[in-house]
């Protein structure tokens, strides 16, 4: 579409709006009118529902099929040697005196009377030991597949009718005495809003 950019005022039912609109060049036509008094020019506002199209937001669920994993713990027990405080006894012949003894003699005789018993002695000490600890081991294990959808937003073309206003020209003619009739020439041109022209680009877009 050819579009020439003017200032017009519009008279629309019996008011003057100073707007900024475009001239629709196709829309132009070299007439003969036969005039008579003094004549003008005046745009009268015509509407019409179109359909438009125009980008709206929409929101979509995008899936995808994506490996469901599970965590499988066992429990492992390590060893290792350490040192710790412990105990060490020992079985010894102790008299009532708290005294070594023997028990028989080589000659297999009882020792001077002494009464030899067996008497458990023990003391603190350090000791070498293997000691257990368990430690948990996890990993994670594949056990199937499973749909994940997210949310996304997309632009989709969408119709609606949108109201579509243009202004197309009238002569209006008054008698004046002392002036005749008389045919004229001109080129009558619609005109639109330059807003909705706007909007409509937009939605050709």
């Amino acid at each position: 579409m050819t579009v020439m950019r003017v200032v017009l005022y519009i008279l629309t039912f019996d008011t003057f709006v100073l707007s900024l609109m475009v001239m629709d060049e196709e829309s132009c036509q070299e007439v003969e009118e036969k005039e008579c008094g003094i004549c003008h020019t005046i745009y009268m506002e015509e509407c019409r529902m179109k359909m438009m199209e125009e980008m709206m937001p929409n929101k979509v669920s995008v899936c995808n099929n994506v490996t469901r994993y599970e965590n499988y713990c066992t429990m492992e027990m390590n060893y290792r040697e350490v040192e710790e405080e412990q105990p060490i006894c020992e079985v010894k012949m102790m008299n009532k005196d708290h005294s070594a003894c023997q028990e028989k003699l080589d000659s297999g005789l009882e020792s001077s009377g002494d009464n030899c018993k067996q008497v458990m002695k023990c003391k603190i000490g350090m000791k070498k030991m293997k000691k257990s600890y368990p430690t948990t081991v996890c990993e994670d294990i594949a056990s199937g597949q499973e749909e994940m959808c997210v949310d996304k937003v997309k632009l989709k073309k969408e119709k609606h009718e949108e109201k579509y206003c243009s202004f197309h020209p009238k002569t209006v003619c008054h008698q004046d005495e002392g002036t005749g009739c008389r045919v004229v020439k001109k080129k009558m041109c619609n005109y639109q809003d330059l807003e909705d022209l706007g909007d409509l680009e937009g939605y050709r877009e």
